[in-house]
């Protein structure tokens, strides 16, 4: 149940996240820190996103809210037998992964069927 937030995306937030990140990537298996070529290997579907593809909502002094559309694909390779299923966002361009959160079906996955990517939400709070 690894999860990751990149020093961009803490950095500059919804913004840093909105311009850079280009692909929604399913991983076979994913421990936190793992580098952007350990995501790749693992990496067993993957869409392309826009900056489209990322709404912004939140009042003035309320929590910030991002959320994600809901894309589909098809697996480029299985997942194994007992896969760790996770989501990552990357900027292939830069080669760097804004962020991982878990999938929580871990569901087995064979090359050449479809994926489905569920619309995320992403909250950032006001301070306390």
């Amino acid at each position: 149940m690894a999860k990751y937030a990149s020093p961009e995306f803490l950095d500059g937030g919804f913004t840093a996240f909105k311009a850079n990140v280009n692909q929604m990537v399913l991983l076979k298996a994913y421990a936190a820190g793992d580098n952007y070529a350990t995501v790749n290997g693992n990496a067993i579907a993957s869409v392309s996103v826009a900056t489209g593809d990322f709404a912004l909502s939140g009042a003035d002094a309320a929590p910030r809210v991002m959320t994600t559309t809901a894309k589909s694909t098809t697996a480029s390779a299985n997942s194994g037998a007992s896969p760790d299923l996770h989501i990552a966002f990357r900027d292939t361009v830069n080669s760097k992964v804004y962020m991982v959160t878990d999938e929580t079906s871990n569901q087995v996955v064979t090359s050449g069927n479809t994926v489905n990517f569920p619309s995320l939400t992403y909250t950032s709070g006001q301070p306390t």
